[in-house]
This record gives C-alpha cells, structure tokens and sequence, in this order.
C-alpha cells in the first residue's frame, strides 16, 4: 500500500549521479504488505536470497512504475502547462496521476511491459538486492537512516505487520528509497525530452495507441452474416482449398464458366508502392502449398464485408486482427501466444492478397472477347502494433535499447478488386445481373470448424456456403462434390488403394456428421444411397437393407446423391430472396421455399407442447424413434435443428 507522496518525479541529474553504482538496477514489491516473509531481514542474510524474495513479490515493482507514471505525468504537465494546484506538492501531482487513470492496472501493466528486458536479468535483482541489505546494515550499525534513504516525499510501502516495529519501518524506507532510484533511472533513459503530448499519454496509457477505426466486428448478436457468392468469390475459395493448381510458367487455377473462363494467378503485391506482379513457377508453388480452408475463412470473411457497399469496389475494409482471432475460436487457445496469433492472421491475409482473377467474357455471335486481370483483394496495409521493451547489456548498465515485443493487435487494410465492378455492381441492372450479383449468408460456426481436426467438413462448409446460393435444391452427387474439394491425385487413387478410400468415406461420413451437429440439413436420396453405404446416423432403424457395403462400393457411394442445405435460418433468408427474384415467375413457389413451408409446421416448441400434450416423456419419444434422449432435448432447446426423416416421424408419432 502506497502511504505517502511529497516530493516530484523525477529526482535531478544531479542527485541521480550521487550514488550511481547503487541504484543502476531495479526492484519489485508485492502490491500487498507481505513483500516478504515475516522476519526477512532476520532470516534472509544472503542476497540471491533476497533477490529471489523481491522477484516473486509485486509491490516493490508496483511502487517503482506508480513512480515512473507520476514522473511521465509531471513531463506531461509541463508540456502542456497545465498548473496544478502547486506542482510542488506532490500529493496533487499524485492524485492527477491516479485522476486521469494511469495507476489502474491496465496503464501499470503497460509500462511494466516496456521495461520487461531488465526485469529478466538476474544482475538487476541482486544489485537491488545488495543496495537494500547494505543500507539496512549500515542503518543497524549506525543506528540512523542512511543519508540516501532521506528522500522527503517519497512513496513508500506500507510496512508489514508481521516483523516487529521498527524493522517493519526501516525495511519499508529502504526498500521504498530503492523504488524511488530505480523509476528516476527508468525515466531518465527514457528520455522524454523527444516525446511529444500524444506519444507521452500514450505512453502512460490514457489515450488510444492508434486513431484506427476499424469496421464493425461481423456477428454481434446473430449468427449469420450476409456473403456474396459470385463466381470469382467461388472459384477464388475452390483454388484456396482443392490443390487443383496447373503448371506452367506462372501456375493457374482455371474453371470454364459459359462461353468465357476465370482464371487464378499468384501475384506479389508492395501495399507502399501499389505495384503487383505475377509470380512464376517454384515461387508461385511454394505460396500454393500454404493455401487452405483458414486462408478461404478469411475470403468469405472479406466477401461479406464487401456486401456491405454498392459500390465495394470503392470501399476499404478495415479489420482488427483480435476480432479475427474471435471469429476463428483461437482465443481460446492457450498452446500459442496472442503474437502469433496475430501473425498467422496477417499471413493468411497475404496468402488471400496473393490471388489474383482473370476473367475472360467470349461472346461468340458479336465475335469479340474481353479479358481483365487484377487482384481479387488490393492489400493497402497490414500494421501490426505492440509494446517496446528496454534492453539493457549487463557490462554497459547504462547504455539501453528499445527493442520491438510482440504484437498485441493487427490492423488490416484491404479494397476490393476492380472485378467487383461487374459481379457485385447493386446498381448494374443489365440483363446479366442476376446471373452475377450474388449473395447468400455465413454461418458463424462455419468459421469455427477446426481444418486440422476436420479438414474435409471445413471445407465442404466453405463450398456449400458458396454454393447454397448458386444451387438451390442442394442436390449433389458425392464423387463430383469430392471432385471439386480434393486433389486429383486423391480421386485418383481410390480406384487402387483400398486404404485411402475406406479413410476418405470415414472422412465424409464424419464430416457430414459435423455439418449436421451444427444444423445443416442433410438427406440421403432414397433411389442412389443405399443403407449400405450411408453413416450410421443416418439410417433408418427399422430399415431392412444390408448394412455391409458390397464389392463395388466405391462406384455406388460416388454415383449415390446427398442433399446438403443450411441452417433453417439461412434457409429462409434464402428463400425470401429466391422469392423476390422469382416473382414474375408462372411457379409461386420455388422447391426450397415448398420445404420450408413444411419445415416451419415443426418447431422446437411445437415439439415441446405436442409431448405436453400427449404426456410423452422425452425419453419415450427418443426410443419411439431410434435416437438417443439427449437429441430430443437439443431439438426441444434449439441446438439441434430436426432432420426432415424425423419431423414426418415425429408428425405421425405424436399426431401433428
């Protein structure tokens, strides 16, 4: 506890020079009154044990930076010559320290971080260590203060009630004498002189490290977000997650589209000069083979901020890199540090950067062609912000260095390419605006689908995201959904290796199993998916058919068709779109909107008051159908979104 405070910070050059070898180094107190154990000064005689006593407390620490924030705050003043009520009375200076909050923990905790170098060396403790059982020594011998310990005004700790009296007084003068050195050598090293107003309150933590207004973070309070899924926003995630790249002089990933086509390249982009390059063979190849669902994340993370602009080709969006870090889940992670979280951002952020489109228009009965190339995201800026730490070299105790720590924030500037222009122009009412102004909606758990855990249900996530838009009755036949998420060489080995294709549909039937947890709604068809070949949730239990799978499997499960839809919710966004595009249409309904018709007659709650009603339990309604009773309570709760098999199953049960 802090007890008094009488004199200005920072002591003179003057009296700093006074005893220049004891206090070159610095000291920590523990925040409470038990710094040290009780009897320290009688049981401690040695100074690497001392020195170990001041390391493990906080209060000797605490008292040096409350110090050297009340010394920047008295710089600060002067700067800005504003007078206090008498600058010399250093319990005003003090209380304007604490009033403009750069005693609370969080400014204290930053400028800790700024002298962290020196508090690792073990020359600094026990010179701190040293200087403090000399003085206590010479206090016992001479039975007065030392001279250097009679500093008025200063902040000292509160004396610990464990010793008796008088030491407690005398440990606590010492040891607050040696707090008071140490913060006026901090600050004279600092060298406030070339700070300015604004670089000295940021310093004290009391005004933002950055004028950086980022856009608003996606997701607060829903669960969904609007994405637009034109086709370069399609085959840009496909060239991101499939390895489907072609050699060449400068690799390309190529997708046939009409009559034209929509290439990607690699390109090197100088945010500083705006200057882009194509980047040729190995190198292109070696940016390629870091691509993957986390690099799409960030994509579809892009391609919904670009929905929010009529013109997104015209807007920048801005981006922390700590609320990408919450979108992905990573900050519950623990096994790597918030640095390199942010490093990993800002590298996926380039690997995005790093593709480029071309696309290529043949109209064949006007015989003329159109090709535009361009980066599919201009990179304006990555900054990446943290705290400097002092260095200090053991043998030049006063020659210091600021060195860079990690950085505890990223701030990301990206443009739309110019391609934007003609697939997600809002105003662009040509003929061809339905066929490319497309949006459809992103699933946030979609975002949180670990790609190392769950590599291919990340990725089918990404695709379908896309393509729940573009095809709407969700129909797809297993061997071309593969087709377009993995390599060549994958498919082409499962017609040889029997190992690799028992683990690819293990891989799908968990996947699919992951998309149903997180309420997508999947349906086998009845005529091509056999019992025999389906995951095991998704069987019917009264169901006759053989569950081993034949010979020949494989042909059957990559002909077999699977109907993959999302959430409800997205679901009935869709819908309300697809309607609104279809008005002019003969069909009032489209085959999406007739199956939300019939899911919207089973709710959660209907299910709840239909088992009121009848008294079912909601173990008897789980063994009626085969599952397990914590699905019916996820299904009551809305965890759980009901599959179409078990809503017929349940009308007919409970008689809905």
């Amino acid at each position: 506890m802090l007890t008094s405070l009488r004199e200005a910070m920072p002591m003179s050059a003057a009296n700093r020079e006074e005893d220049k070898h004891s206090y070159s180094a610095t000291v920590i107190l523990e925040e409470s009154s038990a710094a040290l154990s009780p009897h320290a000064i009688v049981e401690i005689s040695t100074a690497p044990e001392y020195a170990e006593k001041l390391r493990q407390g906080k209060s000797f620490l605490n008292l040096v930076l409350v110090n050297v924030a009340t010394g920047i705050n008295q710089h600060r003043l002067r700067q800005t010559r504003s007078k206090s009520k008498g600058t010399s009375d250093l319990i005003n200076l003090y209380n304007e320290t604490e009033k403009i909050g750069a005693l609370q923990k969080p400014a204290i905790a930053r400028l800790e971080k700024l002298f962290r170098a020196i508090l690792k060396q073990e020359e600094f403790w026990s010179q701190r260590a040293n200087w403090i059982l000399t003085r206590l020594e010479q206090w016992k011998v001479d039975r007065r203060m030392p001279v250097d310990c009679s500093i008025p005004g200063m902040l000292s700790v509160e004396a610990d009630p464990t010793l008796p009296e008088e030491e407690a007084w005398q440990e606590s003068i010492v040891i607050s004498a040696c707090a008071f050195y140490t913060a006026s050598e901090w600050l004279g090293n600092l060298d406030l002189s070339g700070f300015s107003v604004d670089e000295v309150e940021k310093l004290l933590g009391i005004r933002s490290t950055d004028e950086f207004v980022a856009d608003p973070a996606l997701f607060q309070g829903r669960e969904i977000e609007q994405v637009a899924t034109g086709y370069p926003i399609l085959t840009g995630a496909q060239a991101l997650i499939n390895n489907q790249w072609e050699d060449g002089e400068y690799p390309y990933w190529k997708k046939l589209v009409g009559e034209g086509f929509i290439q990607h390249n690699i390109v090197r982009q100088s945010p500083s000069s705006r200057q882009i390059e194509l980047v040729p063979g190995k190198a292109a190849w070696e940016i390629i083979q870091q691509f993957g669902p986390e690099a799409a994340y960030v994509l579809l993370i892009f391609s919904s901020y670009a929905t929010d602009s009529e013109q997104p080709w015209e807007q920048q969006i801005r981006l922390r890199g700590t609320d990408l870090i919450k979108l992905f889940g990573w900050d519950k992670r623990t096994d790597i540090t918030l640095g390199q979280k942010l490093k990993k951002i800002s590298h996926l952020v380039e690997l995005v950067c790093s593709l480029s489109v071309l696309i290529s228009n043949i109209n064949v009965g006007a015989n003329r062609y159109n090709v535009a190339r361009g980066p599919m995201w201009m990179l304006e800026e990555l900054e990446c912000v943290g705290q400097l730490a002092l260095t200090v070299d053991t043998e030049q105790p006063g020659s210091l260095q600021y060195e860079a720590g990690e950085p505890d924030e990223l701030y990301i500037k990206v443009r739309p390419g110019s391609w934007t222009e003609k697939f997600l122009n809002a105003k662009d009412f040509s003929g061809g605006k339905q066929a490319l102004c497309q949006y459809g909606y992103l699933a946030k758990s979609t975002l949180q689908i670990n790609p190392y855990r769950q590599r291919l249900a990340s990725k089918l996530a990404i695709f379908l995201t896309i393509m729940s838009r573009i095809r709407c009755d969700g129909r797809y036949e297993v061997g071309t959904l593969l087709e377009r998420l993995e390599p060549k060489e994958l498919m082409m080995a499962l017609q040889t290796n029997k190992q690799r294709r028992n683990a690819l549909i293990s891989q799908w039937n968990h996947a699919l199993l992951t998309l149903h947890e997180l309420g997508w709604q999947i349906e086998f068809d009845l005529e091509t998916y056999p019992d025999c070949i389906r995951p095991e949730w998704g069987i019917d239990k009264n169901s006759k058919q053989a569950k081993v799978r034949p010979r020949n499997w494989l042909t059957i499960w990559l002909k077999a068709i699977v109907i993959i839809q999302p959430t409800i919710l997205i679901q009935e966004k869709l819908g309300a779109v697809l309607g609104s595009d279809a008005a002019s249409d003969s069909e009032p309904f489209t085959p999406i909107q007739r199956a939300l018709e019939r899911s919207k007659t089973l709710t959660s709650a209907d299910l709840s008051i239909a088992l009121d009603n009848l008294g079912w339990s909601k173990a008897q309604l789980a063994k009626k159908l085969g599952v397990d009773r914590s699905l019916i309570t996820r299904w009551i709760k809305g965890e759980r979104s009901i599959q179409p098999k078990h809503q017929n199953q349940i009308r007919t049960l409970l008689k809905l």
